[in-house]
């Protein structure tokens, strides 16, 4: 069932507790850490393996560290920095409830933070 053309009326939320290497069937979903015990680290698939307009959400439910990678070095655009490697929620006290929509451009994963509370810090690694 849809509620329009080519618009499902749910999306996928799948929780990951350990690492996890996103595929090209991931497109469209919701990760979630939920029922981490530990730090989860998200990698985004191969940029060659994808076509323009992939996207994934990722969630923190947890009060556990959740760092999302690119597969491809030099490839993750974030507030200042055209060329991230990856993004983590890991400061104390200010992971549960942030998340991001990574969306591959064709050149870059385009990444749209959101904050739990305007004074979350996430880690951009470059």
């Amino acid at each position: 069932m849809s509620m329009g053309i080519g618009v499902p009326l749910f999306r996928t939320i799948e929780a990951k507790t350990a690492d996890y290497r996103c595929t090209y069937l991931d497109s469209g979903k919701i990760l979630t850490n939920r029922g981490a015990a530990g730090a989860v680290t998200i990698t985004l698939p191969p940029t060659a393996d994808i076509p323009t307009g992939w996207w994934i959400e990722v969630f923190v439910a947890a009060g556990q560290n959740l760092t999302v990678a690119s597969n491809t070095v030099d490839t993750m655009v974030v507030f200042n920095d055209a060329t991230a490697d990856s993004i983590a929620f890991s400061t104390a006290n200010e992971l549960i409830g942030n998340g991001a929509r990574f969306v591959w451009d064709g050149t870059g994963w385009l990444t749209f933070v959101a904050l739990g509370a305007e004074t979350a810090t996430p880690t951009i690694a470059t």
